[in-house]
């Protein structure tokens, strides 16, 4: 239960750098350090769907299995959301 909790966290946050990564893909860098801007493009950008993808697996396994998915229904609904918008801009939109 802690695992999916954990992981579900962490790919929300993950999920609010991917926004981050697209407002300064459309618009310029206002991050000042580009140590900083380098974490936020790894773990938005490269992480985010990955782990999205793995965090959405695990819900459907919990589903199956009806058992309690132990994270906020909100949550749930946010990392699936953000899942399918990923998929939307990597794959559906061009570059």
């Amino acid at each position: 239960m802690k695992t999916v909790s954990f992981f579900s966290r962490f790919a929300f946050i993950c999920n609010i750098l991917f926004l981050v990564c697209l407002v300064v893909q459309r618009t310029h860098d206002f991050i000042g350090s580009k140590d900083i801007s380098g974490i936020i493009i790894t773990l938005g950008w490269l992480v985010s769907p990955l782990l999205n993808l793995l965090v959405s697996i695990l819900y459907v396994s919990k589903l199956l299995s009806k058992k309690s998915m132990g994270v906020p229904m909100w949550l749930v609904m946010s990392n699936v959301f953000f899942l399918v918008l990923q998929i939307f801009i990597h794959f559906i939109l061009p570059s």
